[in-house]
């Protein structure tokens, strides 16, 4: 059997392609690395009213909410006005509602209600106003699953409106995850 020549040009060839073999190794190393810290977006929503509707009195009623702002995970439904917690922590929830058609001495009260408990919530007293606005803002403890939902409450005689209107104003929700 014959010997066979190897060139410098060939070798130079392999050394090549094993540093490209190595280099490519490397990177995908690294790119598995780069995708086990990526995270998903940290729940972050808010909604509002836009169209203004009205509501009996002493009686909890569910906010309707129109539109969405933002829900950068996806968390908050608009059919059933829920916001479903994806993951267990504090929460910073801000709400304002808004009531037309006030009158002197009536109460307004806005809520946040965990699996239907109340959570938290606030009251505003009409004085000499026709516009009535209420807010406030909590740091809540949600588990994963657990929904949230906001009610409104007023003391009028008869039938009293949520303000909405085209920018979110007036009447609207904002939930912010914490960790």
């Amino acid at each position: 059997m014959g010997k066979k020549k190897v060139s410098i040009f060939s070798v130079l060839l392999f050394i090549v392609a094993l540093l490209g073999l190595g280099a490519g190794v490397y990177s995908l190393y690294n790119y598995q690395q780069l995708v086990g810290q990526v995270r998903s977006p940290k729940p972050l929503t808010r909604a509002f009213v836009v169209t203004s509707y009205s509501m009996l009195d002493t009686v909890w009623v569910k906010i309707d909410f129109d539109v969405l702002d933002y829900d950068v995970s996806g968390d908050f439904n608009l059919t059933t006005d829920r916001f479903i917690c994806p993951t267990g922590g504090y929460y910073l929830i801000s709400v304002m509602l808004t009531f037309s058609d006030m009158q002197d001495g009536e109460t307004i009260r806005v809520g946040v209600f965990s699996e239907s408990f109340f959570e938290a919530g606030s009251v505003a007293h009409a004085s000499h106003a026709t516009d009535l606005s209420v807010g406030f803002t909590d740091i809540v403890f949600l588990n994963a699953g657990d929904y949230i939902e906001f009610g409104a409450y007023h003391t009028g005689a008869g039938l009293r409106s949520i303000f909405g209107d085209s920018v979110g104003t007036y009447t609207y929700i904002t939930i912010a995850f914490l960790n």
